[in-house]
């Protein structure tokens, strides 16, 4: 049985896609905090169609480290607080993907269209030491 993060369309004004946390207690950026539905848990949740289902391995596949901002000063600056983040981008792209890949049952709402921040993003990803971000 397969484990699902919920994101949240009707949230998809921020810049980076808002997921459910444990316990349907509240919203994260971060996929590493994000609740763990079973597979009829997310079934209920999705039903209205203003949220989806995916599993980790398909929120993986847009996530990028800790964002963070220009200050001012030329500084760098999380975007978050709270420590590390590994987030989603609202993109069109991320969205796109999300939807090919979410949990698609009968008896469930077609999905609300979500809305991109495309060019509107000011988050900055570092390149993870040895790699890319």
């Amino acid at each position: 049985m397969s484990d699902y993060l919920i994101a949240h369309i009707g949230h998809s004004i921020h810049e980076h896609i808002v997921w459910w946390k444990p316990d349907e207690r509240g919203y994260t950026v971060c996929i590493d905090k994000a609740g763990k539905y079973s597979e009829t848990a997310a079934q209920a949740i999705c039903r209205p169609g203003s949220c989806i289902a995916v599993t980790m391995r398909v929120a993986l596949e847009f996530a990028r480290g800790t964002p963070y901002y220009r200050l001012s000063t030329g500084d760098l600056a999380r975007l978050y607080d709270g420590g590390e983040h590994r987030v989603v981008p609202n993109s069109k792209e991320a969205w796109k993907y999300l939807l090919a890949w979410r949990l698609d049952t009968e008896g469930m709402d077609k999905p609300s269209k979500p809305t991109p921040i495309g060019r509107k993003s000011r988050a900055i990803y570092l390149p993870k030491i040895g790699g890319a971000a």
